[in-house]
């Protein structure tokens, strides 16, 4: 009888035990464990839009990741990528670029968009750029995104940017510096663009128009390339599946602006349209954004002379792949 019980006992647990393996086996298992990490964003403004969306959707869990969103200035994101604090900085621009022009082992390996949504706002009493000539031009940093398109935009459309007076305010400080005076223009994106333009300001250039260059995007170390793959494919997945969720559904896309950046409906559903003007896209990092920040680097008096081939500084590799897989078209 003892013997009956110790066999029925021994029955029970490798039942038990072979159904927690099976659990712990099976793809949508409750006990599948997923791939924490820490993605850096440079703000909190429309060019994360698709993490803030990721994560409140829920789309990070359904591809089996745990990611925590951090906020970091990109010369300390490159840093925290080296020291092995972050794995991913959720951007592509003048400053990852630079990083790795300068040595670094890094790639941008993801597009969250392919065109800016700057515009640069005067005051009432300038009509044309002509007339912003020696004039102060406030940009969030010098060196970053907003001053090489501007520098950029300018040559798109005749001007020579050295006839401009261009000062680093910090993005947070242009709406004030360019109401206070202390700059007759600003290089602002939605909502101080919105905001600007109510209050009676002018714009004058719409940089978008003629820069065509990434804002928002991923960027990583090659050797997280090579050791990481299935995991950054399910980030850039998820990334992507969010970006076109929200491109989908306007109501949900405002919302979400009207939570993460802070803005009333009015200003949510402005933003929300110029978000559809610029995400459109696949993903995979082009060949024209690449230039294009090479060459506001170089006209920045950086890596002037040196021919810089794509592969340097991207990896469009597992972009492609994930877009061939969600079914768009990829060349």
């Amino acid at each position: 009888m003892a013997q009956m019980k110790n066999w029925r006992r021994l029955a029970w647990l490798a039942c038990f035990f072979g159904l927690a393996l099976l659990t712990l086996a099976a793809p949508g298992g409750l006990a599948q464990e997923k791939s924490k990490m820490r993605v850096a964003i440079p703000n909190t403004s429309i060019c994360c839009l698709h993490l803030f969306a990721a994560q409140q959707w829920k789309v990070f869990e359904d591809n089996g990741l745990d990611v925590e969103i951090v906020l970091m200035r990109p010369q300390v994101a490159s840093a925290a990528m080296i020291a092995g604090e972050i794995p991913y900085f959720a951007g592509v621009g003048a400053n990852s670029v630079a990083a790795t022009l300068r040595g670094m082992a890094s790639r941008a390996v993801w597009f969250a968009s392919d065109q800016l949504i700057y515009s640069l706002l005067a005051r009432s009493d300038f009509k044309s750029l002509r007339e912003l000539r020696s004039k102060r031009l406030g940009v969030g940093s010098l060196g970053d995104t907003t001053e090489v398109s501007l520098r950029l935009g300018l040559e798109a459309v005749g001007e020579n940017p050295k006839d401009f007076v261009v000062l680093g305010i910090g993005n947070a400080n242009l709406m004030s510096a360019l109401e206070s005076g202390s700059i007759e223009a600003a290089l602002l994106n939605p909502p101080f663009s919105y905001y600007a333009k109510r209050k009676g300001f002018r714009e004058l250039l719409d940089i978008g128009a003629h820069v065509k260059m990434p804002i928002g995007g991923l960027t990583t170390l090659v050797s997280t390339i090579q050791n990481r793959p299935a995991e950054m494919r399910r980030l850039i997945r998820a990334m992507q599946t969010a970006k076109r969720s929200l491109l989908q559904s306007k109501e949900k896309g405002v919302d979400l602006i009207m939570r993460y950046l802070k803005m009333n409906r009015d200003t949510a559903e402005e933003t929300y349209a110029d978000y559809q003007k610029t995400v459109s896209g696949n993903g995979v990092p082009s060949r024209e954004g690449i230039e294009q920040i090479v060459k506001s680097l170089q006209l920045l008096g950086q890596f002037t002379g040196r021919k810089v081939a794509f592969d340097e500084v991207a990896d469009a590799r597992l972009a492609r792949e994930v877009a061939k897989e969600l079914g768009y078209k990829v060349e």
